[in-house]
């Protein structure tokens, strides 16, 4: 799980959906699962820090670097993945398939991953499976640009507009094959999701960037079947051994 801590609402991804920090929700979806052997958070705000403690994944503490938004997420992954692919090689072992989840993108679920896993391992052809949300009035058809006069023009021209089906990739899950941070031949800005992407569909998802978006989340996750912790003590797991010296 990365965390690019980029929302422009939640300083230090301090957002709180039902009692619980959005970055708890995509570790409790990979643990579910049951098919993902090793857990590990990139990041550096505290909250982060804590779910990923609470649920058992190592931290990596992120590079410091001044990269934009749009490649910041490229070079946590990139970093993350060399972590891992160092210790994996160090207890001789290989990266089979990398699960990349969001802190600031809470809705995911076990079957959205398991689905993904299991796609990957019977199609060989595949480069990533990844949860899209059907966002048609968001349609690129309907967007428009500021043209330097002042004025609206459309954002793509009438010969590429499609009327089709708008499936926005939604930042929940991303399984990934390591050829395609090897390759890197898909497209900006996600260009580790490689050429053949199988859509993992869901609706709601996406990042929560927002105050405004969290009341939405919420009736995402109750329909889902989480229930409300506000004001409650939710159960914590069961004190864990000392952790491994890469831990925070």
């Amino acid at each position: 799980m990365i965390d690019c801590d980029d929302a422009a609402d939640f300083s230090g991804n301090t957002g709180v959906a039902l009692g619980r920090p959005f970055a708890a929700y995509p570790l409790l979806a990979a643990r579910a699962s049951g098919m993902i052997t090793r857990h590990y958070v990139v990041t550096e705000s505290p909250p982060v820090k804590g779910a990923a403690l609470q649920y058992d994944a190592a931290i990596i503490d992120p590079p410091k670097s001044s990269a934009g938004l749009l490649s910041r997420p490229e070079q946590l992954l990139r970093h993350g993945e060399a972590h891992v692919a160092e210790e994996l090689k160090s207890d001789k072992e290989s990266l089979e398939l990398l699960v990349l989840l969001s802190a600031h993108a809470p809705a995911v679920t076990r079957d959205l991953i398991e689905a993904g896993i299991e796609a990957l391992q019977n199609r060989p052809e595949l480069d990533s499976a990844v949860s899209v949300s059907p966002y048609n009035r968001w349609n690129p058809f309907f967007a428009r640009k500021e043209t330097p006069e002042g004025l609206l023009a459309p954002y793509v021209s009438q010969a590429q507009a499609s009327h089709a089906d708008a499936w926005f990739p939604d930042w929940g899950v991303c399984i990934l094959r390591p050829r395609c941070l090897a390759d890197a031949k898909g497209d900006r800005p996600a260009p580790w999701m490689g050429e053949k992407v199988l859509p993992l569909k869901q609706w709601g998802g996406g990042p929560i960037d927002y105050l405004w978006q969290v009341p939405s989340l919420e009736y995402w996750l109750k329909k889902n079947g989480f229930t409300d912790l506000a004001g409650t003590m939710e159960l914590q797991p069961k004190p864990q051994l000392a952790p491994k010296t890469d831990r925070r």
